[in-house]
């Protein structure tokens, strides 16, 4: 029997790179079709097995990834993943992909698809927090999504990997700097990427106008911003139904008197069939992700198909 071909993270982004992805999941978005929730299963405390399967008319997927929060100590990635595509009409087996690196990919490219909807149109500061792989990616997607950015602040975990960061980052020639959280947060662009159980980005910071997008919660034990930001701000998501089960700031907010999720503006599809947007200069936006398994299959499809050409 034929072995599978395997797409690892070099051949990924060697024939779909972030704007492409961007290009992707923008089209894909204004025509989801049915949408199928995460199973998550509890390794521990903070420890998680996901697996996200996905139907769209460019395949079927399946992702599986676990979560162990004792990784990076070990020298080891938080996040190990993997990823089996399958024709949609026939259900056999196209290809397997590094889920790792599908992600590291596709959840920058949803963030960059709302901040092309939603940031002002000419920013020049970009705030990111957290110095991981998805770090990399949303700086990646911001600079594909706002040209205009000049300055990159970064504020980590601790200065030794926040200046390690700065050091290795792919800044495309923007000047990159490491910053204070006080620092991150007055940006124009504001990018949550951690996996903080406790918020992180200071709410008494961030300016009027600014743009937010948060992908590192992904269950009520995690969330990078307080209530009082939320309040504060237009809340837009990725899916309604995943982030009320899923997204850690909302879950904790709509538990207080001040928010509750009927107050969300929308979601990417309504972003991308411009249903709704920024509603003036002065409005705090706020993109929250919880990550899609649709996601997955839009970009591992358009990686089959490029490679397939």
């Amino acid at each position: 029997m034929t072995a599978l071909p395997h797409f690892d993270a070099a051949a990924i982004s060697a024939v779909v790179d972030m704007d492409s992805a961007i290009k992707a999941l923008k089209e894909a978005f204004k025509d989801l079709g049915k949408l199928h929730p995460r199973t998550q299963v509890s390794l521990g405390t903070t420890d998680d097995l996901l697996l996200m399967p996905a139907v769209t008319s460019m395949g079927i997927g399946i992702k599986t990834v676990t979560v162990i929060s004792d990784n990076p100590g070990k020298g080891l990635p938080l996040i190990h993943a993997h990823y089996l595509l399958c024709d949609r009409d026939t259900g056999r087996p196209q290809a397997t992909f590094d889920g790792s690196a599908l992600t590291a990919l596709r959840t920058p490219a949803a963030s960059g698809v709302a901040t092309e909807m939603l940031a002002p149109p000419e920013v020049a500061s970009l705030g990111i927090f957290g110095t991981g792989v998805q770090a990399q990616g949303h700086i990646d997607a911001m600079l594909s999504a706002r040209s205009s950015i000049e300055t990159i602040f970064v504020s980590g975990r601790t200065l030794e990997s926040t200046t390690n960061f700065v050091e290795t980052a792919n800044s495309q020639g923007r000047k990159i700097l490491a910053a204070t959280p006080e620092q991150a947060a007055e940006c124009d662009v504001i990018c949550g990427c951690t996996s903080a159980t406790t918020p992180v980005i200071p709410t008494e910071s961030v300016r009027n106008g600014a743009h937010i997008n948060l992908v590192g919660s992904y269950s009520a034990a995690r969330r990078e911003v307080d209530t009082d930001l939320i309040t504060k701000s237009s809340v837009f998501v990725d899916e309604r139904e995943a982030a009320e089960n899923e997204a850690g700031e909302l879950i904790y907010a709509d538990a207080s008197d001040h928010w509750d999720f009927d107050l969300i503006v929308g979601d990417l599809s309504d972003l991308c069939l411009e249903k709704v947007g920024r509603a003036d200069n002065d409005e705090i936006t706020l993109f929250k992700s919880v990550g899609l398994a649709v996601e997955d299959v839009v970009v591992a499809a358009a990686v089959w198909a490029a490679q397939s050409n």
